[in-house]
């Protein structure tokens, strides 16, 4: 901190008045060299404040993971569905419809394609927490400071991570879901013609 000078008409009260604010400002420097632990802490003052964030962040994600895992399990349980059941709720509609029509082929081409990506979304992409082990192994031996700062770092990095995992489960959510529509529309086909 800069001491606060004032213009003073008379030179010899400025010399004291000057004097006492730079001794003044020597011993909050003092002051706080005493307080923080690492001199890094001063450039870093809200590191306390964003370590607050770290808990919910792996929170939000696993949550986040548990959602687009259950939408693909859903849609794997559709697909499953329409493709085995749609036969035989076509053969009792219509006893005589051909099973060597190119719509049905189609169908169930597209069925095992929608499964196959929804399966692949839903098993590809794990969700990355910190480790204890690693936490163990080498932070114990950190400041608090240090280790706030370095949770918050791990956290974003592993928040980036977790966020391409989502997003790509998410594009194969909508794959799966495409080949399901074109899958349906195969299936009217099939019963129209």
């Amino acid at each position: 901190m800069r001491p606060h000078v004032r213009c003073i008409p008379n030179q010899a009260e400025a010399a004291p008045s000057l004097l006492s604010g730079l001794l003044n400002e020597a011993r909050v420097a003092a002051t706080r060299e005493d307080i923080l632990t690492d001199p890094n802490e001063a450039n870093y003052p809200a590191v306390k404040y964003a370590y607050d964030f770290v808990m919910p962040s792996y929170q939000q994600m696993a949550s986040r993971f548990d959602a687009a895992d259950n939408r693909l399990t859903t849609l794997l349980t559709l697909i499953t569905t329409l493709t085995t059941g749609a036969p035989v709720f076509a053969k009792a509609v219509r006893p005589d419809i051909s099973l060597k029509s190119p719509f049905f082929i189609s169908m169930m081409v597209l069925g095992i394609i929608a499964a196959v990506t929804g399966m692949f979304g839903r098993y590809s992409g794990r969700i990355v927490l910190t480790n204890p082990h690693f936490l163990f192994k080498n932070t114990l031996h950190e400041s608090e400071w240090e280790f706030k700062k370095n949770a918050v770092q791990f956290a974003g990095e592993h928040f980036n991570q977790n966020s391409a995992t989502l997003r790509r489960k998410g594009e194969l959510g909508v794959w799966a879901t495409v080949a399901l529509l074109l899958e349906i529309l195969c299936y009217v086909g099939w019963l129209a013609f």
